[in-house]
């Protein structure tokens, strides 16, 4: 099972991730292989098994895995032990209408699943928290970054010995958006927004950085990853790509 990780994190030996491919599983057709997804009509049974080949291979246990069922939205769910297990083998149970997690625990992974949004993943060793979240245009716009940052000061985390990493999402140049999302987007992130086409362009990595910035992240302690899905349908899952009939590739994150 081939996995991408962050480099920003590999002087935090305690904080495990990974940020799956779509080569590893066992699901067929055009969510082939390791597609992490309930909802998008993959056999349950099949994506249960895809989730553990992921548990085995990663080294984490399937049964404390916390999932939500993301929304595009902005709400943060702090995950605690006794959630242990929400939406680990199944859609229903995991965390209702949330795009970001947050946790202090030790050994409760969290998965955050994405197919052209960013993955983000923050951590402050210091405090021992850390925080995923799932940011398309929508999430960006409405700041789910910056959120998660200032939701996990709840927990002792400080923006300045936070570091966070930006996963493979759509490049600016497969981000096409209308001139609506543009007039949005352009009053609280200007340099984030590309005209020089015929329609406007968003650079998601852009307003991400922009958010976690103006929550008190150090620039330098920002890494994006510069793969985007689209432009690499062999190796990622891309809703714009293969035209909504995909599946969903993954970050998880825990404490060791």
């Amino acid at each position: 099972m081939q996995f991408s990780h962050f480099y920003f994190f590999s002087h935090i030996p305690e904080l495990h991730h990974a940020i799956t491919t779509r080569h590893g599983g066992v699901s067929k057709s055009t969510f082939t292989s390791l597609n992490l997804a309930f909802h998008v009509d993959d056999d349950p049974a099949v994506v249960q098994k895809n989730r553990r080949l992921l548990a085995k291979a990663a080294e984490f246990e399937i049964e404390n895995l916390v999932a939500a069922q993301q929304v595009h939205g902005d709400q943060i769910y702090i995950v605690k032990k006794g959630d242990a297990g929400r939406g680990a083998l199944d859609l229903q149970s995991a965390v209702p209408d949330i795009d970001a997690l947050i946790t202090a625990e030790e050994n409760i992974p969290l998965l955050i699943q994405i197919a052209d949004c960013a993955p983000v993943l923050l951590a402050d060793a210091e405090a021992r928290v850390l925080g995923i979240a799932h940011a398309g245009w929508r999430g960006a716009a409405a700041g789910i970054a910056g959120k998660t940052m200032r939701k996990m000061t709840e927990l002792n985390a400080d923006p300045k010995s936070t570091f966070a990493g930006i996963g493979p999402c759509l490049c600016t140049k497969c981000l096409e958006v209308g001139e609506e999302v543009a007039d949005l987007v352009t009053p609280h992130y200007p340099d984030a927004i590309c005209l020089s086409s015929k329609k406007p362009h968003l650079d998601l990595r852009e307003m991400i950085r922009q958010d976690l910035t103006n929550a008190g992240l150090k620039a330098d302690h920002i890494e994006a990853m510069q793969e985007c899905p689209r432009c690499n349908t062999r190796k990622y899952f891309s809703h714009r790509g293969e035209n909504g009939k995909t599946g969903r590739f993954g970050l998880v994150a825990w404490w060791g």
